[in-house]
């Protein structure tokens, strides 16, 4: 692809408001252009090295058996408020239409997938289902100025999987947790499984994909011996210098870091929510175990930046992974 053809041109110059490395270096790049704080136009490179990483998501969530969908991203208030989520999710995009009905512009889809698979799963049979899908979401973030890590448009793989019980949900939650590090690794990512709390989806312990890096905004404690990470935002049952509780060898450190996905363990709080009940070997209706995982395209992709920056820097370049073993040069200082 010649430059002259793609529609942009590096910059000498990084924007003036670029306070992150991955900022700075997709607009010298040319491979991104900010419209506004947290909305970002993707150029041809850009688009390119967002479509590698979906192909890597893709062919790790199909080899765990996942089922490719996709859904809205415009949502009726209605099926928010039926799980409480209009209240106090507090970065829902909201708006009103001319006909004065309320809708939200998708931060998750928890609501949407819910009553969708209520249709088409309706016993033991048909279990265990892994829906997933890539789609732009929307979240009203107060502070968007770490690059395209952190967006208020941004580009997000979504898995959901339904579970007869939670003996199958814990068996397919640890295929899930090896997929995601298998994703990660094919990207040259060495991400941390790290406990974290459930936020607005659940009441358990969640697990957080965490990449060591300046640029992140996540305070973690790891152990050097083993693989034991904690979000400490998230759970201040954990001190640095503590000896690490999985294996008693070293003591906690910190860092900072970013996180590039997560998963979550749902229990039944949106089959209850939405009233999705199906038989069991039994004929009992039973509430199906839920989980989600997800991985954030766009936010990955900065990461990627972020991580590969300081090579380059020693070559007198800025190589952009392009996550296929492809990678664009382009002399930016």
């Amino acid at each position: 692809m010649k430059m002259s053809r793609m529609g942009a041109r590096p910059e000498k110059m990084a924007p003036k408001d670029a306070e992150t490395i991955n900022h700075k270096l997709l607009v010298q790049a040319g491979f991104v252009r900010q419209l506004m704080a947290g909305v970002y136009t993707y150029l041809p490179f850009g688009l390119r090295v967002l479509r590698n990483i979906e192909k890597i998501i893709r062919e790790e969530m199909d080899a765990i058996g996942g089922e490719e969908i996709l859904m809205p991203m415009l949502h009726p208030a209605e099926i928010w408020k039926k799980t409480g989520g209009w209240d106090s999710v507090d970065i829902l995009f909201k708006l009103t239409s001319r006909t004065d009905r309320d809708y939200a512009l998708g931060s998750s889809q928890e609501e949407v997938v819910t009553p969708t698979m209520k249709e088409f799963i309706r016993s033991y049979r048909d279990l265990p289902r892994m829906p997933y899908h890539i789609q732009w979401k929307f979240r009203d973030e107060l502070r968007s100025k770490s690059g395209i890590m952190r967006g208020r448009e941004f580009l997000m793989k979504d898995m959901y999987s339904f579970h007869l019980d939670q003996a199958d949900f814990d068996r397919f939650y640890e295929i899930a947790k090896s997929a995601y590090l298998k994703v990660f690794s094919r990207m040259g990512l060495d991400a941390k499984v790290t406990e974290a709390s459930g936020g607005d989806f659940s009441e358990k312990i969640s697990y957080e994909f965490e990449v060591l890096t300046d640029a992140g905004e996540v305070n973690i404690l790891y152990c050097d011996s083993c693989e034991f990470c904690a979000n400490v935002d998230d759970l201040s049952n954990y001190k640095e210098g503590d000896k690490c509780p999985k294996c008693g060898k070293s003591k906690l450190k910190p860092s900072v870091a970013a996180e590039v996905g997560n998963v979550f363990d749902l229990g039944q709080k949106y089959s209850k929510a939405f009233d999705m009940k199906v038989a069991n070997d039994k004929g009992e209706m039973i509430y199906p175990i839920m989980g989600c995982y997800g991985i954030g395209i766009t936010r990955t992709m900065g990461v990627i930046v972020e991580k590969f920056q300081h090579q380059t820097k020693r070559q007198g370049t800025r190589d952009i992974p392009a996550t296929s073993g492809q990678r664009h040069r382009s002399a930016v200082g």
